[in-house]
């Protein structure tokens, strides 16, 4: 058994908990996964399993190497699909990591067309904390331009623009008013996306900004629409955010000429020598879509 089989038996070994399941999946010894565990640390010049008779855990460079080795392994199926899909329509699993919002709002919406113009592709949606973007185990993470990204092993590239604009319900309207000028989005009740009880300033493309005190503040973007849908208040987000809710009439949009600057939504993949078929197909799809 070379190295990367072995560097298989220990990634499997963590996933599965233990060595008896491992053995007992490749119809081997416990002995054989230990001794070739150990053949493995010994090659390596450390420690990747901490052992004892009731239980097993992960070292410090064992949960290192455990994420090399999935990475790699996303790797690989990517180089095997690709070969497979040589001269095919794009095939495979593709993983894309976003921030909850964006799965739910942006990329939903997107999946009927994207199944219906490929339907071998399979998707998997994962959640992730913006903080943890770009996640290096996914075949493409969306989230907006990191400031200062630097990477010697993944590649990002400009998806789509997009800019904050001021929403509200039809009801919140009939109730308090249109607002006409930025000055008076102060005496109008503000949903403020933020952790904090506090004035938070609402910047504008124009260089104008305004000081609102949130009616109601919250981390999460759901709580924010949902919010604004029952009248609650006015929201300052991206419209991309809010179509279905904009194209069924539920929110409008407030002083359209009220803006943001502009954000860029971008994608980071891994840097191979090929970019996988797959890849490249979601990348012009979601620009055709979000242009």
């Amino acid at each position: 058994m070379g190295p990367f089989e072995k560097a298989q038996m220990f990634k499997r070994v963590v996933e599965m908990g233990s060595m008896v399941s491992v053995a007992r999946a490749m119809d081997v010894s416990p002995s054989a996964v230990s001794k070739r565990l150990a053949e493995l640390e010994s090659s390596l010049g450390v420690q990747l399993l901490k052992r004892s008779t009731r239980s097993l855990s992960v070292t410090e460079a064992g949960e290192h190497f455990y994420q090399e080795v999935r990475q790699i392994n996303s790797q690989w199926q990517a180089l095997l699909d690709e070969t497979v899909t040589l001269g095919a329509s794009p095939a495979g699993t593709l993983t894309i990591a976003a921030p909850a919002p964006v799965l739910s709002r942006v990329l939903v919406p997107m999946l009927a067309g994207f199944k219906a113009k490929y339907p071998e592709i399979n998707l998997i949606l994962q959640s992730v904390n913006y903080d943890e973007l770009p996640l290096r185990t996914a075949d493409i993470s969306l989230a907006r331009q990191i400031e200062g990204f630097d990477s010697g092993t993944l590649v990002g590239v400009p998806l789509c623009s997009y800019h904050n604009s001021l929403f509200a319900s039809p009801e919140y309207i009939a109730n308090h008013g249109m607002p006409d000028t930025l000055a008076q989005l102060q005496q109008h009740l503000c949903l403020c996306y933020g952790k904090e009880s506090k004035p938070y300033l609402w910047q504008f493309a124009s260089g104008e900004s305004v000081e609102v005190t949130g009616a109601l503040v919250s981390d999460n973007t759901e709580v924010i629409v949902e919010a604004a849908l029952q009248g609650a208040g006015i929201a300052y987000i991206p419209q991309m955010i809010v179509q279905r809710e904009l194209d069924s009439g539920r929110l409008i949009p407030i002083m359209a000429q009220a803006v943001s600057r502009h954000y860029a939504m971008w994608g980071y993949y891994q840097k191979l020598s090929y970019l996988p078929v797959k890849v490249r197909a979601f990348i012009d799809f979601f620009r055709q879509c979000w242009q």
